[in-house]
Formats: C-alpha cells, structure tokens, sequence
C-alpha cells in the first residue's frame, strides 16, 4: 500500500512540522532554524503515506490560522463546560439523567471525525461513544439536552463549523 504524495502536500507537512518545531524551541538560532529544516524533511518523509489523512485545506497560512483559532475556541468551550459540570455537582439535588443521542455529521474526511469527537469528548460533560460512518454517538450529562437536535446546535455544529474551515 505505497501511496504518492503530492508535492503540495509534501510541502505543507513539511511547514507545518517546521513551524511546530520553530514554536517549540522559540529562542532559537541558525542551528536550530537549520536542525527543523532537517528533522521537518525526515518526519515527512517516514510518514509520506499518512500525509493524505494529514492534510489540510489549499491555501496552508490561511488553514493555519483557523487551526489556531480552533484551539482557541476549544480551550474557551472545555472552561465553559468545566463551570458548567461544577454547578450541576456541587448543587444541593444532584438531578443527573444522562442520556446518549445519534447526530449526524457533515464531515466527511476522518481527520475532521477524529478532531470532532476528540473534541467533544474533552469538553467535560459530554462523551463521543463511537463514530460510524456519519453517525456521531454522544453521551451528555446535562439534562437539559436530550434531544438529537438539540444535541447537534448546542454541542456539534460550531465544533463542526470551525473544524470545516481547515479540514478537508
């Protein structure tokens, strides 16, 4: 199973390699600039035939910038959700009526998938059971939501919309 990999996609796995490795060793000096280059170009070249799954929308800078915004919003919603999760135990009645719904999803590469119900599943009070196929199994513990829909407005769709942003 030896794919080609596109030079498009080469070199964008080899930026965005690079710029991580740029990110982490901030105070950085030619070595450093000349060691990214070198470990970038090896990273991409052992995992060529994963690059596909990797891969992120055309124009990279703008991609990058979403992705950024993306953890951004996620570290907003997983505070949000925390707060939320102590208010409901620290309450005097501990009413909890968990349920499990099935939403559909409009992701349609499994990278998105994966980033979708990894990201639901760190947001503390709700948990993706499994993914098939578009279907997305979430157990909630808030009961105020209970229904499919409700389920997709509140928790699914603006995790979806960012995540279609940069993701193919």
């Amino acid at each position: 199973m030896d794919k080609k990999c596109s030079f498009s996609s080469f070199f964008n796995s080899f930026f965005l390699f690079f710029i991580i490795y740029l990110f982490l060793t901030f105070p950085f000096d030619i070595e450093e600039f000349l060691t990214g280059i070198f470990l970038s170009i090896i990273i991409v070249l052992i995992f060529k035939n994963f690059l596909d799954y990797f891969s992120l929308k055309p124009p990279l800078f703008l991609s990058l910038f979403y992705l950024f915004s993306y953890i951004i919003f996620l570290l907003w919603e997983i505070l949000k959700a925390n707060l939320n999760v102590a208010k409901i135990v620290l309450s005097p009645k501990i009413n909890i009526n968990s349920v499990i719904v099935t939403c559909k999803t409009e992701l349609k590469s499994e990278l998105g998938k994966s980033i979708l119900a990894n990201s639901i599943t760190l947001t503390p009070g709700t948990l993706s059971v499994e993914v098939k196929d578009d279907s997305l199994y979430i157990h909630c513990m808030d009961t105020k939501i209970t229904s499919p829909e409700d389920v997709y407005k509140s928790i699914v769709k603006p995790f979806e919309d960012k995540i279609k942003r940069f993701s193919l």
